[in-house]
């Protein structure tokens, strides 16, 4: 006969006491622990001195009834338990509705990054619907890498771009850091993801503008000089859209004869600190009575938007490139490497946690040179 399974029964508060009393008989009670102090149930029941079979008998058919009164109170408190934390478990929030929630936060905070978050709610819904926060695990996060680079557009019905099926998985990294951070869940499954699992970004070129360009732009004005004055401010200080929408008065201050830009970086959520050069100065926009918690660039539409709005203007202007935002600070990057800014101080100017992502710019200068280089061959 197999041994009775006690596992339950050695996790709850509830344990056999016995005490012999006066006249030979064994008194058994149950001693329950709460909060450090003992309270006892006295059940009644007695073990007889064992002098025949018969008493031995019932003596363990005392035992056994005692020890099905202690497992059944064991599995309540077990049960009990469990559903109290139950309760108070909220990671059974639809994945979309956390999203909500997230997003909501996100607008309580004047942070224009909640666009991301919306994108990333209509993949999930296409993607799991139904998906409750307690329902992402590892094979969930593979499983929609591997959904997001065979997706076809229900749009356009081409398959997503690898920039932005990248875009998209790295979203759901963002929602379980804050989901976790928030409470609602207590351990994050991103964390169990190897390298391998990850999706890589995909290689890019790197387009950058000219000093020349950059003078254009400069001299073309347009009709929504928030934007014109939000890219060229990025130029001269290299501040990705998520950072520069993010910036308010008070991460600008003065220190000596230099203006200081301090502020945490969205990307890497470490602090930052670089001075503005007097170009990107000259393209602050007007504070007026503006409080220190205001946006420094207020009013500007969606980042879609932003970037119809710079082709436009970059074809106004005669620059036969497509730009984009996130242009300005490969701009900025490569101005620093033509300067002859050593690589370590260009980092810390852009803000880079490793000097690696800092030499793409060197490269892309070194590259000039030997077209340079190869023209003057040619002409000579």
């Amino acid at each position: 006969m197999g041994r009775r399974k006690t596992s339950k029964v050695d996790k709850s508060p509830y344990k056999l006491r016995q005490r012999k009393l006066a006249d030979g008989r064994v008194s058994l009670f149950i001693d329950r622990t709460v909060n450090g102090t003992h309270e006892y149930e006295f059940l009644k029941l007695y073990l007889l001195p064992e002098t025949s079979e018969k008493v031995r008998r019932e003596n363990a058919r005392t035992l056994r009834k005692v020890e099905e009164i202690i497992l059944e109170k064991g599995e309540a408190f077990i049960h009990e338990k469990a559903e109290s934390a139950k309760g108070q478990d909220k990671s059974g929030i639809l994945l979309c509705e956390f999203i909500d929630i997230l997003i909501s936060h996100y607008k309580e905070r004047g942070m224009n990054s909640y666009r991301g978050l919306v994108t990333a709610r209509k993949s999930f819904e296409d993607f799991r619907p139904g998906c409750r926060l307690f329902d992402i695990d590892k094979k969930f996060c593979v499983d929609y890498r591997d959904w997001l680079l065979s997706y076809r557009s229900q749009r356009t019905g081409r398959i997503l771009a690898k920039k932005t099926a990248f875009s998209y998985f790295w979203q759901l990294a963002d929602i379980l850091s804050n989901a976790m951070y928030m409470g609602y869940i207590r351990c994050n499954p991103w964390k169990l993801l190897d390298t391998s699992d990850k999706m890589t970004e995909p290689p890019t070129t790197r387009g950058f503008l000219t000093l020349e360009e950059v003078a254009i732009l400069e001299a073309t004005p347009y009709k929504h000089e928030n934007i014109r004055r939000a890219f060229l401010f990025c130029c001269f200080c290299g501040l990705r859209i998520s950072d520069m929408l993010n910036l308010r008065w008070q991460n600008i201050s003065k220190s000596g004869d230099n203006v200081m830009l301090s502020f945490i970086m969205k990307k890497t959520a470490k602090p930052v600190s670089v001075p503005l050069t007097s170009k990107a100065i000259g393209y602050l926009p007007e504070r007026g009575g503006a409080p220190s918690d205001s946006p420094v660039f207020a009013d500007l539409p969606s980042q879609a938007i932003i970037g119809k709005h710079l082709k436009n203007w970059a074809k106004q202007s005669g620059i036969c490139k497509n730009i984009h935002f996130h242009m300005s600070r490969h701009t900025y990057g490569t101005m620093l490497m033509t300067a002859g800014v050593d690589l370590y101080t260009a980092s810390k100017m852009l803000g880079h946690s490793d000097v690696r992502a800092t030499q793409v710019y060197a490269k892309i200068i070194d590259k000039k040179k030997t077209e340079a280089m190869d023209l003057l061959d040619r002409v000579l």
